[in-house]
Parts: C-alpha cells; structure tokens; sequence
C-alpha cells in the first residue's frame, strides 16, 4: 500500500464512521492547493441521499469533524476538500523511504506471475543503429518497472539470423569482396557486415539476374548448403559478437535467446498440422493464413519456392514461449509499423487453440534530421558512431574540469554521462511520439536530459561530503520544513509508488521520465533557494533528512531507467 492509498484510507475510515460509504477511487486531487489535498465529489452520494450535490457536501462538512491525519474538512460547490496534517504525511513518507531504501515505490501487483518481455530483436548481418537503442531502453526500463511491481520476469531477446538480408549480405560477400576488405580487427566486423548490406541492398536493384541469384542464396541456406552454412555461422558470430559488446555497455541482460533460423525449421515441421487448420492453406503456390474475416487480411507464410516468412517462425516461438516457460503473459517490444502482423500473429495462435494473453508494446521510430534511418539505403548512423563522438566530447570537458582525476576514472565517469544521455534521448517521449534524435541537445547538463538528472544527484552528495562527519538522522522536527519548495518535495515523494504503477499500466516508462526531471527540478530550486548546512540546527537536521530522502528516490527511478548514477561529475 502506498503512501497515497494510506491517505485516501483515512478518508474512507473516516466517512464510514458516519455510515457514508465511498471508495478510494473516488478521490481526486483538487486542481490548486488552495482547495486542500484531497477532494471528494458528491454527485454520487447526492443521488443516493436525494439531495443536491452542494447540499450533500455541505452535509459532510457539518457532521464530520477533522480527525487523524486530517486537519480540515471544507466544501466547494459540490466538492468536500480534505486538509492533512503536512508535518505527520511528511514524517510518514521519510521514514518510510528510510526504511525501504531501494525497494521504496515496489508494490506487489505481479503477486510472483511469471511474464517475458522480448525486446531489441535485432537483425545479423545489418548495423546495430541508433534507432536500435529505443528499443533496447524501453526493454530495460519495462523489464525494471515490471520487477518492481512484483512479477518474475524473463527476458527475451528474438535474433534475426535467417532471411533475405542475410542471403543479400552473403551473395555480395561472396561475389564482390575479398577476405582483405575486411577490417583486420574482429570487433570491427559485425558493423562492417551492416555497410555490406547496404551495398548489396543498392546493388542488387541494378540486374535483375542478381536478385534472382539472391533468392537462390536464400534457398540454399534453408536447405544446409555446406557453403552458404559456414559463411552465415563464421558472419553471424561476427554480429552475434558486436550486439554482446553494446549490450554490455548499455546494461541490457538477457535470460534467454531465440533464433529465426531455429524457429524456421520447427515452423516448418509444423505444416502439415497448420494446412489442416480451415484459415491456413495454399494459394498459387504459397501458403497463407487468410484473416480477412477477421479484418486483419491475408499473411503469406511461405512462398511459392518454399522460402519462408515472419510469420511460419513466429508461430512455433509463440507456442514455445507459453509452453516451455509456463508464462502468465509475453510481452512483444516491436516498433508500431508491426502492429498488424502482430495482430495476425496473436489471431492465429488463437485460432489454433494458444489462447494466452500476449501484449505488443509498439513505438515509433527514431529519425535523424535528415530523415527517417534505413539500413538498407546506409542512411543510418550507429550506436558505436554516436557513443565515440559523444564520449571523445565529454572526455575532454571531464579532463577540464577535474584536471586531478585519473584517465580510468575521466573513462568511467565519462562514459556513464554518455550513456545516461542516450537513455534518457530514447525514453522521454512518450512511446508513441517519433523521436529526433540529437546528441548536442542528449548532452545539456542544463536541459531536459540524462546528465541533468545525474548532476542533481551529484549535487546531493556534494552538501553531504562537506559534513564533517556521517550524517545520522536523529530526532527531526518535521515542522522546520515549512516552505513551500520543501513541501512540495514531500508531495514528489509520495508521488512515486503510484507513477510507478501508472508506468506499469500503459507500459510506458516516459511519466517516470517525467517525474524524476521534475523532482530534479524541485531540488534544483530548493537548493538555490534555502540554506542547508548554514541553517540553524533542527532546520539543517530536517533538511538533511529531506535531502536524504530526495536522493534515495532519484537513485530508485534513474535505476528503474538504466540510467547510471555517478557520485560527483
């Protein structure tokens, strides 16, 4: 229970001890503080008790007396406005941050239910780029939300190692390069598979012989050709190797890994029982799931030469995930223009008796300023590409500023700055919402980003580093904290369990995003505003408590973000 439903309790209690009966959910904060903390409107218990709902507000105001946390009870129209005792609510959610530490904001809503969460899914053989990590964010962050909202969680990540893009880059391989246009450094490799594809991409529309011997490349690969086999095993490693590496850096962790060329031979097996299937069968020479009835069209399985599509390897992985991981729920991290095979995807599991719950988080793509990033056409720019520019930039600007500092340490710190940029670049618009990515803009320590975020905890820990000695809460007086910056801190706090759980509900981590910048920007005025360690004695103690408190829970949502915390900068 949050500090939120604890208030809301005592209203409840409170009304009920006066036979009115109402439920939590019922109240609402009112628009300005002015009118009090909680309102409750009274159109409902106006119809119940036959009276008008100004007069059924009335009623309560003048039977009720204030009691507990609550210090005030006053109407407004057709509304009851409850007043709390700000020094208790205050006393209340420090302690409880205190003694919760890390695990403030968790709430059990998962009850143990074992869900999967597949995200990032990336193609071998092609760039890892920058609108790539939007989905790798989004991943990290839903996979923390949804632990700290009490479900097991497995993650996923669904490699796309088989298909036409492999059969391009290994066809332009073969027939246009030589082993000396390969960089000498094996961690070069994997991105320079992705600039093969281009070029294949571009070269292959010049004949059409080539796209022809494209398409046999791809025949020979489903059928184990001993050639084309060893070539995708040694390339695939190659990409396999680059995405470990980014993976690493970024924090994202994977319980387990599926392969499109595994789950194309079993969609394959799988045939013979799906054609018996009314809606799965064959149409000039391919094989389709027709769904028009179900508004959804026709999804081609397989095609006339016997190559196969998504959707024959999505089937069996879908089946496998329920069956093998017994879960509650799986949860698919795929970009928005999916959304209708999804949807064919979903419908045909059902349809073929899998009737278990699957939900497809989409979001939009990331584009640069000169347009939307396609790896077929190169217009792309890479993860690695953005994180050296930003890295060589904030390595030079860490040098200056604390000249004293050793380079691993410039590194560390530097690199953790990088890194907080880009994440906070791909998670602070809301999931429907095209992202332009600029790194200039990722980096502002001044402005709506990651290392803003950073630098306010750091701010913290720079008052108490000046303590002369550790600081230990002792008695407070939870009255010194009476401006209106301080209790709006305490407001931001209490905040917190429940934007979790709204984050959790439209699997969204932006309002998380958007909370812990504002309660940033709440500390960022206190700090400019009041005194701390020059303050008198009680007024320092409570707002070190206060401060200590702030600090606890912008570590928690930078952790729930995959955003790194640094101690100074």
């Amino acid at each position: 229970m949050t500090i939120n439903d604890k208030i809301k309790k005592e209203v409840v209690k409170l009304l009920a001890k006066h036979e009115i009966k109402i439920k939590a959910d019922e109240l609402a904060v009112p628009p300005s503080q002015e009118m009090g903390d909680l309102a409750l409107p009274c159109f409902n218990l106006a119809k119940k008790y036959n009276k008008t709902a100004p007069e059924a507000a009335q009623y309560i105001v003048d039977n009720i007396k204030p009691h507990g946390l609550i210090i005030n009870i006053k109407n407004i129209g057709p509304y009851v406005n409850f007043l709390f005792d700000f020094n208790k609510i205050a006393e209340l959610v420090i302690k409880e941050i205190n003694r919760k530490k890390n695990n403030y904001g968790k709430i059990h809503l998962g009850k143990g239910q074992k869900i999967m969460i597949e995200y990032s899914q990336p193609n071998t053989h092609k760039e890892f780029h920058i609108g790539h990590l939007r989905n790798v964010c989004l991943g990290i962050s839903l996979i923390n939300i949804y632990k700290n909202c009490g479900y097991k969680v497995i993650a996923a990540n669904y490699i796309g190692d088989s298909g036409a893009h492999v059969a391009k880059t290994l066809w332009y391989y073969k027939n246009f390069l030589t082993k000396t246009d390969f960089p000498a450094e094996p961690k070069e490799r994997g991105e320079f598979l992705g600039q093969i594809y281009a070029r294949a991409s571009a070269k292959v529309e010049e004949k059409l012989d080539y796209k022809n011997e494209v398409q046999d490349v791809l025949q020979k690969l489903e059928n184990n050709d001993p050639y084309y086999t060893k070539l995708w095993q040694q390339t695939k490693k190659w990409s396999m190797d680059q995405f470990k590496q980014i993976y690493q850096e970024l924090g994202a962790k994977f319980n387990v890994y599926f392969y499109e060329s595994v789950e194309e031979k079993e969609g394959k097996k799988m045939l013979p029982q799906l054609l018996k299937q009314e809606f799965i069968r064959e149409s000039e020479g391919a094989i389709i799931a027709d769904l028009q009835k179900y508004d959804l069209g026709i999804l081609v399985l397989v095609r006339e030469d016997g190559t196969s599509l998504y959707g024959i390897k999505d089937i069996p992985l879908g089946i496998k995930k329920f069956k093998k991981y017994k879960l509650a729920k799986s949860i698919y991290i795929v970009d928005n223009r999916q959304s209708q095979y999804l949807q064919q995807i979903f419908k045909i599991l059902e349809l073929i008796g899998h009737k278990n719950e699957m939900v497809h988080v989409p979001y939009e793509f990331v584009k640069l300023k000169s347009g939307i990033m396609a790896s077929r056409t190169g217009n792309v720019v890479t993860y690695n590409e953005v994180k050296q520019v930003a890295l060589q930039k904030v390595m030079a600007e860490t040098k200056q500023r604390h000249a004293d500092w050793s380079a691993k340490k410039i590194e560390e710190t530097s690199l953790a700055i990088v890194m907080a940029a880009l994440k906070f670049g791909m998670l602070k618009s809301n999931n429907n919402k095209i992202i332009t990515f600029d790194i200039e803009e990722s980096l502002d320590i001044n402005g709506f980003t990651g290392p803003y975020l950073q630098y306010s905890y750091a701010r913290i820990n720079s008052i108490f580093k000046k303590l002369k000695t550790p600081f230990v809460a002792t008695k407070i007086d939870y009255q010194a904290l009476a401006t209106d910056i301080e209790k709006q801190l305490i407001k931001d706090l209490i905040h917190y369990p429940d934007v979790l759980q709204e984050a959790l509900q439209i699997n969204d981590p932006s309002v998380i995003i958007q909370y812990v910048y504002k309660l940033a920007q709440d500390l960022n005025t206190f700090y400019h505003e009041l005194p701390v360690l020059k303050a008198d004695k009680d007024i320092k103690l409570a707002r070190l408590t206060l401060l200590k408190a702030v600090k606890q829970v912008l570590h928690n949502s930078m952790a729930i973000l995959g955003i790194p915390i640094i101690s100074e900068m």
